[in-house]
């Protein structure tokens, strides 16, 4: 009972700062669930993204813009193969050390002066890579976020949410398709439900306006925080 506790309080928790910052549920949920209640990954935690992205692409939908998304779109597909793929090869501590590692990478490039704009051959790519990191251990958030940090918050939020809806159904795909998502993590959907739209419209009450100045900090911060906690899950 405590387990599935605090499992809820994770998700709704990762609710809340992905409403706040455009991503997060699960570069929040996954390191923590993965030692608190590893039957919330990846399925359940990609379904509660999915939610979360549409309630989110409803709320921000005049800031989408669906055409710059297009080559991101068309990337999500071979990386969800490769993930699903490496689901049957590595384990899952392996997994874990393999995404810590290429996001602390991502995050300590992105920290420099240069950085990488949004172009169709790098959207493919930061798309490819959020398929193969979404599919296989749920933390699709990074690539895609780091690469469209300097936009405005409004349009990051509607962008990333709109992008996630379409990566979270390719990867419930395969995971389905691979025995991976089935009537067992159904139920575990539902009881992380609740948790999620809780996480969502408590963050409706907050300020957002404060997180716009230091959104892009934010999101280095937790994709670093996400990086580092994977590998630490994975060795302790």
């Amino acid at each position: 009972m405590w387990d599935l506790l605090a499992a809820g309080m994770v998700v709704m928790l990762g609710s809340l700062v992905q409403t706040a910052f455009g991503f997060g549920i699960a570069v929040v949920g996954a390191p923590l669930l993965v030692m608190i209640y590893p039957a919330a990954l990846p399925g359940p935690l990609v379904a509660m993204a999915l939610v979360q992205c549409v309630l989110m692409a409803l709320q921000h939908r005049r800031h989408i813009e669906l055409a710059p998304l297009g080559s991101a779109m068309v990337g999500r597909i071979p990386g969800s193969l490769i993930g699903a793929w490496l689901l049957t090869v590595f384990s899952a501590e392996g997994l874990s050390i393999f995404v810590g590692a290429a996001v602390l990478l991502a995050v300590l490039a992105s920290s420099m002066r240069f950085s990488i704009r949004p172009s169709v051959r790098s959207m493919f790519w930061a798309g490819a890579l959020s398929g193969v990191f979404g599919t296989s251990t749920s933390v699709g958030g990074p690539p895609m976020a780091l690469l469209l940090q300097h936009q405005q918050a409004q349009h990051l939020r509607g962008n990333l949410a709109a992008f996630f809806i379409y990566g979270c159904v390719v990867s419930l795909v395969m995971l389905a398709l691979m025995g991976r998502f089935g009537r067992a993590e159904v139920i575990v959907c539902l009881y992380l439900l609740p948790w999620t739209l809780a996480g969502f419209y408590l963050c409706r009450f907050m300020p957002l306006q404060r997180f716009e100045t230091s959104l892009r900090a934010g999101i280095l911060s937790l994709c670093a925080l996400s990086g580092a906690t994977a590998i630490l899950s994975a060795l302790l």
